[in-house]
């Protein structure tokens, strides 16, 4: 430290390009190929037998929901036993996120009531999805030739589409709950409007509901899986080159690109949450 300590300032950056310079000099060794769209082929980690059309065999976008489940489940079990009149700093942090999901989603979306009603679905499809975006940014050993890589279970369309027809499904249940089958469907026609666009508006939305779902289930999938292929694209790009130089470029990016990715999975939680917040007020509301 004492030795670091007495390298004038100006010395840096020479020490710095002599570094880079080094190596770009130094080989990289023989190039390899990598093909990125193999780390999104779900291949069975523990082949089970299929019944019917249904493979049961265990894949890592499985495991990787399994160990969601698990963080979920013991986050809730630590945090309901060690609960303290003087927080520390984990509870404060668990604690904002509660408020975040109660208040910034639930409540201010929904009427009074109904937040309360609805809030265990609308936050635990928020901590759900956290979490699952979260893990997928844990390495684990299911990449191409059991290689450590990333993958979120909400890279899958599968899982976002099991997770928006939870939403759809509630949404239709809360407006029938509240208005009686005949009274929600109803809902959807708009009085006021001329005799022939009441029937136009009536198809509309009946396909608007449909349209939701596959919004809620696209937009998670999607932002998820290209945050992963961008991540993969930089490292197949160091693989293919084979230079220490473009390697620390790489790297640095893909340090970059993961803090953002831990960004876009709390946003992608939140969107997700609080759209679901939406669609199931609307169908509890009546139109104004």
């Amino acid at each position: 430290m004492k030795l670091l300590k007495r390298i004038p300032l100006w010395a840096w950056p020479v020490i710095a390009l002599a570094a880079l310079a080094v190596l770009f000099v130094l080989p990289g060794g023989v190039k390899a190929n990598f093909n990125v769209s193999n780390e999104f082929v779900l291949q069975p980690v523990i082949k089970l037998p299929k019944i019917g059309p249904v493979d049961l065999s265990i894949t890592k976008g499985v495991i990787y929901l399994w160990v969601a489940v698990v963080v979920v489940c013991l986050f809730a079990a630590l945090v309901n036993r060690g609960l303290k009149a003087r927080p520390g700093r984990l509870q404060v942090a668990l604690e904002g996120l509660y408020e975040l999901a109660r208040y910034g989603i639930a409540g201010s979306v929904m009427k009074e009531g109904s937040d309360v009603t609805w809030f265990p679905y609308i936050g635990g499809a928020f901590f759900f999805i956290l979490v699952c975006n979260l893990c997928g940014l844990i390495p684990l050993p299911f990449g191409e030739r059991h290689q450590l890589s990333f993958y979120a279970a909400t890279g899958n369309l599968n899982v976002t589409l099991t997770l928006a027809l939870c939403t759809f499904v509630f949404t239709q249940y809360a407006g029938i709950h509240k208005k009686g089958a005949v009274g929600y469907v109803k809902s959807w026609i708009i009085p006021s409007a001329p005799p022939v666009l009441k029937q136009f508006i009536f198809v509309m939305h009946i396909i608007s509901e449909f349209f939701r779902l596959v919004s809620l289930s696209v937009r998670l999938f999607a932002n998820m899986l290209a945050g992963h292929a961008i991540l993969g694209v930089f490292f197949a790009m160091a693989l293919v080159f084979q230079s220490y130089l473009i390697a620390v470029v790489l790297q640095a990016g893909s340090v970059t690109l993961y803090l953002f990715e831990i960004f876009i999975a709390a946003i992608q939680a939140f969107i997700f949450a609080i759209l679901s917040a939406v669609y199931v007020s609307s169908a509890i509301e009546d139109e104004e």
